[in-house]
């Protein structure tokens, strides 16, 4: 991702700190319950912002995979499953139900607690990086529960006649060519992107599709 200044020094560097929490918590799982900030910080954020600005901008898992799963994956176009309602539902009903027996099971000591948002955390990594290698570095990003809970929330936003920024297209200059859905890290159609409709809702706000337009057809505003 292209951002500059402290977001794009934060979303170039920020993959370390999932590497030191995946690290660290093995040993000491009181260090698991970190994890809830960046579990809650998308939805904050798209509540304040519009948008899943967090996840394109400074995720840690984003900054991993834009960084260092890049390197390794077949940069393959993500299966449409991944993005299917259905699909994103039964795994977030899959995810809710890990934790919350985990914690019931935890019977209030903390450093269980921890642990069980440290399994979540590195099943949740080990899923990305299997993805990732075989499709695209983002995949993950397609159905994440906290990434689509955003998307959920833009919705929301923009029902109330709220207008948080977003990528428009201009028509009259958009010649068709694609370049844009190439460049999209998880396969989104900005050259369709009307400026009334949904479509949108998943960017990740990082601007690769406005850089690679070559007749400057879309902007972010």
């Amino acid at each position: 991702m292209r951002k500059k200044g402290f977001i794009g020094f934060v979303g170039r560097w920020s993959w370390l700190l999932i590497v030191a929490f995946l690290v660290l918590g093995w040993k000491h799982p009181i260090i698991g319950s970190l994890a809830l900030v960046c579990m809650i910080a998308p939805a904050i954020v798209a509540a304040w912002k519009g948008g899943r600005v967090w996840c394109g901008a400074v995720c840690p898992r984003g900054s991993f995979n834009d960084n260092i799963l890049s390197k390794i994956s077949r940069s393959v176009e993500i299966p449409s499953i991944f993005k299917s309602i259905w699909f994103r539902v039964l795994f977030f009903i899959f995810l809710i139900y890990n934790f919350v027996s985990g914690v019931i099971k935890a019977n209030g000591d903390l450093v269980k607690i921890g642990f069980v948002f440290y399994k979540i955390i590195f099943l949740t990594t080990a899923i990305t990086i299997l993805f990732g290698i075989i499709f695209n570095e983002r995949t993950w990003c397609s159905f994440c529960p906290m990434g689509s809970l955003s998307a959920l929330i833009t919705k929301i936003k923009r029902k109330l006649n709220e207008r948080p920024k977003r990528i428009r297209v201009d028509q009259e200059k958009c010649v068709n060519c694609k370049i844009c859905e190439k460049e999209c890290p998880i396969g989104l159609t900005p050259y369709d992107f009307a400026n009334n409709n949904d479509k949108d809702l998943d960017c990740l706000h990082c601007e690769e599709c406005v850089y690679a337009c070559p007749v400057n057809a879309l902007e972010r505003k």
